[in-house]
């Protein structure tokens, strides 16, 4: 194993870099300059790194010193790395593995992102596909792949990494292929325009089966001459195979009539007139209002339109208050159109459990006023020692350990979107995140 002392990367190395560019408007000088950058970006990324591994170390030596059991030690780290650097938890976790990996098992991969040579990306891609090995494994792949780095594309470095892994300890790589099959699962990701993604997580064989199928009778429907949509609009074999794939998994006789139970937020001024503020599918995004109006009158969906009531001023919902523990379904289903996604800053997570912002035990109520929507998670991770979730229906102030606050709205996505002009603001449109503050103008529409 090399044991030469690693180039550590500081931000006076990185502000020297960038005072060294060219000057001048020519192309080569942008190019230069755009390569300059980068080069600074990543030496800031492994700077990053080290903090976040420092501040690992330091939070484990005073927790042990206050003897906090070791299986209660670091949580909720990530999420405070995640918070600090403007990203969700499930990035944060990443960001906090790869920098413990940095500066334990991989010298080489840190070596060069203290350099520039590698990116943040390309660093966290090597820790992610050998987390499941042995430290002295970790090492050995780090060595052989150190050539490579900064050189292969993200995919050629991960098939080199999963290659030295199978090499090294096939038991441990055969045990990582179970667990992901123990793992499979089907997920859904918003797209672009009135697109989702539905993404299923399976095992090769099974997934090559599924597509193969989907061929199959794509190919019998084609040959029957079934290519022609509602509209009269010719098919593509894509669309053919798209349309088969969600009848067969709702069972409906067209790919367009949705029978299932969709949350569709619309204001009465795009339903009944010619608004074009889009429509909103919790949890999923907007949607261009004619698209929706066309679904709805659809005479094979099953539809039916639920009124909910908003505040005139900013279309905050009103909602009522409970005696009991468990939030009703009503108010819960509410919660969720209001967050959308979970409402702590920046998690990506999908709005899961009814949280009691003030929590019951302690006298908190059961209510619109003190209701929080998380994924499980947060809701999991706001339990440990150190962290509070504070706030009001308007905005929500996540405080962490070491005393940092996250502020941030939690208004219905579409209401932000309607009432983006509105003069003066609402008072809670800003973001509170600790940074230097921003001065925002309002523009009133014409």
């Amino acid at each position: 194993m090399d044991t030469r002392e690693k180039p550590k990367a500081t931000v006076q190395d990185v502000i020297s870099l960038l005072a060294g560019l060219p000057e001048g408007d020519s192309e080569e000088a942008c190019i230069d300059r755009l390569q300059g950058v980068e080069q600074a970006k990543r030496m800031l990324a492994a700077v990053q790194s080290e903090d976040t591994y420092q501040f690992t170390q330091r939070r484990k030596a005073r927790e042990c010193q206050l003897g906090v059991p070791t299986s209660l030690q670091l949580k909720g780290i990530e999420a405070e790395v995640g918070l600090a650097r403007g990203e969700s938890p499930y990035v944060g976790a990443a960001l906090t593995h790869t920098a413990i990996a940095l500066h334990t098992v991989l010298p080489h991969t840190l070596a060069a992102l203290s350099e520039g040579v590698v990116s943040e990306y390309h660093a966290r891609l090597v820790a992610q596909q050998t987390n499941h090995l042995a430290d002295d494994h970790r090492r050995a792949i780090d060595a052989a792949i150190a050539g490579r780095l900064g050189r292969a594309s993200s995919a050629q470095l991960r098939n080199l990494v999963q290659g030295h892994a199978y090499r090294l300890d096939r038991q441990a790589s055969e045990q990582r292929a179970e667990a992901n099959k123990r793992g499979r699962r089907v997920y859904t990701d918003p797209a672009a325009d009135g697109q989702v993604y539905v993404t299923a997580e399976l095992p090769t064989h099974q997934g090559v089966a599924v597509m193969d199928t989907l061929s199959k009778l794509a190919n019998q429907r084609i040959a029957a001459g079934e290519t022609l949509d509602a509209q009269g609009q010719p098919l593509t074999r894509d669309q053919v195979m798209a349309d088969i794939f969600v009848e067969l998994l709702t069972g409906q006789t067209t790919a367009e009539a949705v029978t299932g139970e969709v949350v569709v937020l619309m204001h009465d001024t795009t339903l009944f007139g010619g608004d074009d503020l889009p429509a909103w599918i919790p949890g999923h995004g907007p949607l261009p209002a004619e698209m929706i109006k066309h679904w709805l009158s659809d005479p094979a969906a099953a539809t039916f339109i639920r009124r909910l009531y908003t505040r005139p001023a900013d279309g905050q919902l009103v909602a009522m208050e409970s005696t009991r523990r468990r939030f009703p379904d009503g108010l819960a289903k509410m919660l969720k159109i209001r967050e959308d996604t979970c409402a702590t800053p920046w998690c990506n997570g999908p709005c899961q459990e009814s949280d009691h912002r003030h929590r019951r035990a302690d006298g908190g109520a059961t209510s619109w006023n003190n209701a929080t929507g998380l994924c499980r998670r947060c809701n999991q991770r706001k339990e440990n020692r150190g962290w509070t979730y504070t706030g009001t229906p308007d905005e929500l102030t996540v405080t962490t350990p070491t005393g940092h606050s996250y502020t941030v709205e939690t208004r219905p996505p579409l209401s932000e979107i309607k009432y983006w002009n509105s003069d003066p603001p609402p008072d809670n449109l800003g973001v509170d995140i600790g940074w230097p503050s921003v001065d925002v103008t309002w523009a009133k529409a014409a």
